[in-house]
């Protein structure tokens, strides 16, 4: 494995803005999911299946909050 120390500053950005749109793409694809399920009658299981929804969705905005902390807002990836 190789340190971070290793990269250059511009493939640290890089990887920075691939995490950070591969967490938005999960955190929409959950949402949809999430409200996919709220549109349908609602049972137990489903409240139990929005619940998850719900968590995972919290621990990937947590993710990408703290990826975001990292991205230079000045850097151009074109």
């Amino acid at each position: 494995m190789k340190a971070q120390t290793e990269m250059s500053r511009g493939d640290f950005q890089k990887m920075i803005k691939i995490c950070l749109n591969d967490l938005s793409i999960q955190r929409t694809l959950l949402e949809n999911e999430e409200q996919t399920q709220r549109d349908d009658m609602r049972t137990l299981e489903q409240d139990q299946a929005i619940e998850e929804l719900e968590r995972r969705i919290m621990l990937i905005k947590k993710d990408y909050d703290f990826y975001k902390q990292f991205a230079d807002p000045s850097f151009e990836t074109s």
